[in-house]
């Protein structure tokens, strides 16, 4: 892969914790990868990122739904490396209402759902729904977002 940059990525959802709902994404159906799955928000890192997969994933959910985070409020769920040496990142973050109308500038549509609800999904991207039972678990353990695995 000589002259071939790789990227870190970064994806999240926003949680709902009066409701027990996260915010998941539909990507539309060329839209690699995860096409025509539901999904989390988030891609790729990007200069202006400068190495903090947490920015990566905060300016994402900025230009894919119109939302400004706070960088220390995203909660990290699970990390690791590729083969090819890139990172990835998963997160989610606390977020305090249903009732927000987002900008959604990539993908089909998204909604929000119970953990089983989305866990049940036929069309949950694999990632997605592992990781969503690792959330689930820790939530039942009574973990607190602090004690979420941090690097």
């Amino acid at each position: 892969m000589m002259g071939v940059k790789v990227r870190d990525v970064a994806v999240g959802f926003l949680y709902h914790s009066a409701s027990g709902q996260a915010l998941l994404h539909l990507r539309g159906a060329e839209q690699a990868p995860s096409a025509g799955q539901w999904a989390f928000f988030g891609g790729g890192s990007e200069p202006e990122d400068r190495g903090d997969l947490r920015a990566t994933w905060c300016r994402e959910m900025r230009e894919e739904l119109g939302v400004t985070l706070e960088a220390v409020q995203a909660v990290s769920l699970r990390h690791g490396t590729y083969d090819d040496g890139s990172r990835w990142h998963e997160f989610w973050y606390p977020w305090p209402t249903l009732g927000d109308i987002f900008a959604l500038t990539e993908g089909q549509r998204y909604a929000w759902f119970t953990l089983d609800e989305a866990r049940g999904l036929p069309d949950l991207a694999a990632y997605a729904r592992e990781a969503l039972a690792v959330f689930r678990q820790r939530l039942m353990r009574g973990h607190e977002a602090s004690e979420c695995d941090a690097p």
